[in-house]
């Protein structure tokens, strides 16, 4: 709740898929965002499960697995890409990122 009613700091999930295609679905998606009321975007982007390739939007961020963190600045500058972040540490970097800003 830190950053609510701030219009510059947004946030979204993406469900990256690359294996267990069968139950990874985008309806699967769009049922826990309701379950959870999620109010963030949320979309799906599944690998090829034929081929075992992972989804471009993975290949791009090089992540790593679920759940994984992004945070990139006003720019498109990637600041923060790992498999753990602590809330306290999250907080504080965008708090930075929006002090840059004014």
């Amino acid at each position: 709740m830190t950053f609510k009613g701030n219009e510059k700091v947004q946030f979204m999930a993406i469900q990256t898929v690359f294996e267990g295609f069968q139950v990874n679905t985008q309806n699967k998606v769009r049922k826990n965002q309701l379950k959870y009321n999620l109010k963030i975007p949320m979309a799906h982007a599944a690998g090829n499960p034929n081929t075992h390739r992972v989804p471009e939007i993975m290949q791009k961020y090089r992540s790593g697995g679920t759940p994984w963190k992004v945070i990139i600045d006003p720019s498109g500058k990637v600041v923060y890409n790992n498999f753990h972040i602590d809330i306290d540490q999250a907080v504080s970097l965008i708090k930075a990122l929006l002090r840059e800003q004014d």
